[in-house]
């Protein structure tokens, strides 16, 4: 090349010779890796090319459902329940007092709660009249039967009831351990709508059965029968004149004196039990039979809704054992 006084080297020359002076140093790095990269796979004592090792990811924790404790028993025991919750339709007999006694099942006391409804009465009774002060006994007490037969049937349809729902708590009687939270609240909420049941009828029904069925009445000394027998002959059944007791009568502090009785003296007392206000009472009667249609409605509506309860009650307790069967150990 030519060079020129005040001139620098042409860029090209330059740049040509430091490329061919740094090329060496490269090439000689090239080679050392290369070279400690077969030395590498001839001490692993392996052919080919080295492929970098993926890094480990830490293993997801999988919750295992543990097997069921006694599984044989828990089987048997839902198998138990699910048959006390099925829903009957054949009133069975009540179990006999002894060692193999057995409470009535919730099912069972559904169906005969349901029955009551067709014990009520159908006919309805007439009003009585007005009250009347001169109106014999004979005549008031056949006003006041119609009534009075419509009291008593509804009594008894109310007591059977109450007895039917006392049963209740042993046919749902379970260990607490063994009473899931559904369960309790299922049966907390049972047990306030049935005593709700048996407040509407004793607070609005029962007084107004027992005004007609059982009014107050006085106990009094209607007639005293006086019976006197002489000489014992008429006393009693056949008595002779000496058991008769013999009176003593004292004539001075020295002496007694022994007088025979022959004067046999017996008194009878015939009790009555009159009506306190017979007024009331015909009012009382007239008011039942005024308002024995909604008395009635009130009976049959507060035994429908007792069994409309249980029924609930029991399908929610089949979706409580169905869940808690498909559950594991660590729920």
């Amino acid at each position: 090349p030519v060079k020129l006084d005040g001139f620098a080297p042409a860029a090209g020359t330059g740049a040509a010779g430091s490329t061919s002076m740094a090329a060496p140093p490269a090439a000689a790095s090239t080679s050392t890796v290369a070279a400690a990269a077969a030395a590498a796979i001839t001490a692993g004592g392996g052919a080919g090319t080295a492929e970098p090792i993926p890094a480990k990811k830490p293993a997801k924790k999988i919750k295992k459902r543990a097997p069921k404790k006694n599984g044989a028993a828990s089987g048997a025991s839902s198998e138990n329940d699910s048959a006390n919750l099925s829903e009957e339709t054949v009133l069975r007999p009540l179990s006999e007092v002894g060692p193999k006694f057995e409470p009535l099942s919730l099912p069972q006391i559904q169906l005969r709660i349901k029955t009551l409804l067709e014990k009520l009465p159908t006919v309805l009774p007439e009003i009585p009249p007005n009250y009347d002060p001169e109106t014999t006994a004979a005549t008031t007490s056949a006003l006041h039967a119609p009534v009075k037969s419509f009291a008593s049937i509804i009594q008894i349809t109310i007591e059977e009831y109450n007895l039917l729902l006392s049963l209740v708590s042993a046919a749902t009687y379970r260990w607490g351990v063994d009473r899931s939270g559904a369960s309790q609240q299922n049966l907390g909420v049972m047990s306030a709508e049935l005593q709700q049941c048996q407040e509407v009828i004793s607070n609005v029904v029962s007084a107004r059965l027992s005004n007609v069925l059982c009014p107050a009445v006085d106990l009094l000394v209607g007639e005293i029968e006086i019976v006197r027998d002489e000489g014992g002959e008429n006393n009693g059944e056949g008595g002779s004149s000496a058991a008769i007791p013999a009176k003593k009568r004292k004539l001075n502090e020295d002496r007694l004196v022994t007088t025979k009785n022959t004067n046999y003296e017996r008194r009878i007392n015939h009790y009555k039990r009159p009506l306190v206000d017979p007024s009331y009472v015909h009012l009382c009667h007239c008011i039942l039979a005024r308002n024995a249609h909604l008395v009635r409605h009130s009976v049959a509506t507060s035994v429908h809704t007792a069994q409309r309860v249980i029924g609930d009650y029991l399908n929610a307790m089949k979706k409580d054992s169905g869940h808690e069967d498909s559950k594991g150990g660590y729920y």
